[in-house]
């Protein structure tokens, strides 16, 4: 298979434009601490494997096929991957720049807003120029800001693993791959958190979500599988595999959604051994399947995946990827203050589709079609877009602060959960679901920009740690606990015994049984 054909094969294009825009909703609901039903089919899907994963292995292939090819000298590789890596940390400063000067428009402008943008930010508001440099030199990494690095230090290491795949050593390199995820959770960035606190001791470093040791098998093993596709040594299907990975890719996705959790087998079950920032075994295996079953099918229908429109903004992929970024912290408050209306996840939809705005300016830029001025004035209309909507959103909420008292208990930490009225008291809190210290709750914790509405609050110690208030034959709760309205239980929880009405600030102080 040539590289053009790997390159520009449009059902890839297709893939990463699907994968762009299920990651940015996903993280345009978790900055806002939404939920949405939506999440079933954005999130995981197919089993214990999701969009980031997805989109660095693509990333690992296509770099492996394009920067192996025969015209290119070892000199030739490392010149184009050090550029590409140095294209890739300038979007990802940029971004770092728009979101800082988002935090201090905010913290004039929007206060209401910053303790949402710093719950995915720290340190921006407190230590700003520390922050800053501790995140430009890729060893602080807010929320959402974490894939860039990774890619950048895999485009770093490129060259050298295509010198290795060239002398035939892609055996060996493949085995270290494997040896280092292996032992990935003893040598993680944490071992550095040290050294770390003597350079940037002013505050404490938000470290990346992902496991570089672990992820780099993802970009390892792809970059050599696009190698060995370029130089056409890779002779991939067999009837055999296919069906073993039909079966694997089934009886995965089954158990994830609940087929065998009668043999105690649920997703939380399946999650302990497929851990996403570390790469569990399970993760790995189910990518793995899928990869195989998505290039069997492109191989017998190129054309089977392609969608015009996801095919569009997959083309663009770092500057959409860039984008949505910064779309995240920009829309992070006012969807914070939307998450409990029914249009919620319209906004968040809408919000997505500039994804497509991203991939119209970048080919005006390849173009060279967009001025500098057209580019500042994209720019401040879109901060003004953002100001505006949140500054009106922002009318219509108000904080409400929870206190705990008569607590007996003082070690076992607090599950503070905040219903809405419309809510199941023995499902999902919609609201809010937090665990606390018991110092914190005696202080009183804060759910900010919380909409007029009626809602319950139902607070715990898990102390069995099940994730739910446990209780006995009868009903009643065999751990503490306490209610909003502090009612007298004399059976199952009903809503509107613990129901309150929320129009303005206020403190709700519950009394632990």
């Amino acid at each position: 298979m040539r590289v053009t054909s790997i390159k520009r094969i449009a059902a890839l294009d297709s893939i990463r434009g699907l994968l762009l825009l299920l990651m940015t909703i996903n993280h345009l609901i978790w900055v806002s601490g939404g939920y949405s039903i939506i999440q079933n089919v954005t999130l995981q899907p197919l089993g214990q494997f999701g969009a980031a994963e997805c989109f660095v292995f693509i990333s690992g292939l296509l770099a492996g096929v394009i920067y192996s090819r025969d015209s290119l000298t070892n000199q030739q590789i490392t010149t184009k991957a050090f550029h590409r890596a140095f294209s890739i940390y300038r979007y990802h400063v940029s971004c770092l720049l728009v979101v800082f000067v988002w935090f201090f428009i905010a913290s004039q402008l929007l206060p209401s807003a910053l303790p949402i943008l710093q719950q995915s930010a720290h340190n921006v508001i407190d230590s700003p120029i520390e922050t800053l440099l501790a995140s430009a030199v890729l060893v602080n990494q807010p929320s959402y800001f974490d894939i860039l690095p990774l890619y950048i230090v895999f485009m770093l290491l490129l060259p050298f693993l295509v010198r290795g795949y060239r002398k035939g050593l892609g055996w060996l390199i493949i085995s270290i791959s494997i040896g280092i995820w292996f032992f990935s959770s003893t040598i993680n960035a944490t071992v550095l958190q040290p050294l770390f606190d003597i350079v940037f001791s002013n505050f404490k470093l938000q470290l990346s979500y992902f496991n570089i040791f672990a992820w780099q098998l993802l970009f390892v093993s792809s970059s050599l599988l696009g190698f060995m596709l370029q130089n056409k040594t890779l002779h991939w299907r067999h009837p055999v595999l296919t069906v073993l990975a039909v079966i694997i890719a089934v009886g995965i996705f089954a158990a994830h959604h609940g087929a065998f959790v009668s043999y105690g087998i649920n997703r939380w079950v399946l999650y302990s051994y497929a851990d996403k920032p570390e790469l569990g075994w399970l993760r790995t295996l189910n990518i793995a399947v899928w990869v195989y079953l998505i290039a069997v099918i492109i191989q017998r229908n190129p054309s089977v995946l392609h969608i015009k429109a996801l095919s569009y903004i997959g083309r663009h992929s770092l500057r959409v990827f860039s984008w949505q970024i910064v779309v995240v912290y920009l829309s992070a408050p006012l969807l914070h203050n939307l998450r409990l209306e029914p249009y919620y996840i319209v906004v968040v939809i809408v919000i997505s589709t500039s994804l497509w705005f991203a991939a119209w300016l970048s080919e005006k830029k390849w173009a060279n079609k967009t001025k500098i001025q057209h580019w500042v004035s994209y720019v401040t209309v879109i901060f003004l877009i953002a100001i505006t909507t949140n500054y009106v959103s922002a009318q219509a909420v108000s904080p409400l602060t929870i206190k705990i008292s008569n607590l007996v208990d003082s070690k076992t930490l607090i599950t503070v959960l905040v219903y809405d009225e419309k809510d199941d008291l023995n499902g999902r809190a919609t609201v809010h679901y937090k665990k606390y210290s018991p110092q914190q709750v005696i202080e009183g914790i804060t759910v900010e920009s919380l909409p007029a509405g009626n809602y319950a609050i139902l607070a715990f110690q898990d102390k069995d740690e099940n994730y739910y208030l446990t209780r006995n034959n009868d009903g009643m709760p065999v751990e503490y606990f306490g209610l909003s309205n502090n009612p007298v239980l004399q059976g199952s929880l009903v809503m509107e015994q613990i129901k309150f009405s929320h129009h303005k600030s206020q403190t709700q102080t519950i009394n632990f049984y």
